[in-house]
């Protein structure tokens, strides 16, 4: 269960925010923002929404990580998107879409600002910057969906594997991050056989280093030269959404 750091409403509001986001807020934007803003502390694995589960508050994180991951009838699952510093849990909650067929988890746990979502859709009713921006972000959260989906069916684990870990030291600005290799090969969709193999190869060549459920990067040239070409693409994308 996410908990609340500091006082549950900050009615001052931080000076800055990490979330690309909450920061492209004008001053007027802030104010109406801050009596209803809430930083918390998200958890490994930790369920926001689950599948058709009408959405009463949205996340921004900060230097967390959300995954949008499609569950089959066997169990199976597999990241359809992943969210960051660059966007919001389910942004689209504020475009009349209350629900959707995606369970939300937390993919790499750290903060994040809770909002109520009838909060954010008053913003993009007074705010039509804001409504702009959110506009642009949901296109991109588009394309990098449709590109996932492709990198899925098409590209390699050791591909796949890359890419994910390279996004996720972007979107949480470090270069070490904990995750279990059970949960990775759920986000990924293979057998945790699979994800294990492949991590232990990697930390023998020098990529990464593997330490009680903490992964580090330790080459990004050579992780960034075994990943495909989605991973420039996707970054492309968020470079052009925070100019």
């Amino acid at each position: 269960m996410n908990g609340t750091i500091g006082p549950q409403n900050l009615k001052s509001g931080p000076t800055s925010f990490l979330n690309y986001l909450l920061s492209s807020l004008n001053n007027a934007g802030r104010e109406r923002f801050f009596p209803n803003l809430r930083r918390v502390e998200l958890e490994t694995k930790q369920v926001l929404y689950h599948p058709d589960q009408r959405i009463s508050d949205i996340f921004f994180p900060e230097d967390s990580v959300i995954a949008m991951l499609t569950v089959m009838e066997n169990g199976a699952t597999i990241e359809s998107a992943t969210v960051g510093r660059e966007g919001a849990s389910w942004i689209s909650a504020s475009f009349k879409s209350p629900t959707m067929p995606c369970q939300t988890m937390v993919a790499i746990p750290g903060q994040a600002y809770k909002v109520p979502a009838e909060v954010v859709e008053r913003e993009i009713r007074e705010n039509g910057a804001f409504h702009n921006t959110l506009s642009h972000y949901s296109h991109v959260l588009l394309i990098q969906t449709l590109r996932s989906t492709a990198c899925n069916g098409l590209h390699t684990l050791e591909q796949r594997c890359a890419r994910w870990m390279l996004l996720t030291s972007d979107r949480t600005g470090h270069d070490r991050f904990a995750i279990t290799h059970d949960f990775l090969s759920q986000l990924l969709g293979v057998q945790r056989t699979g994800v294990t193999a492949l991590v232990h190869r990697l930390a023998l060549n020098g990529v990464l280093e593997v330490n009680r459920g903490q992964i580090r990067i330790a080459d990004r040239k050579k992780l960034e030269e075994l990943s495909c070409e989605c991973y420039r693409i996707m970054k492309a994308q968020f470079s052009i959404l925070e100019t």
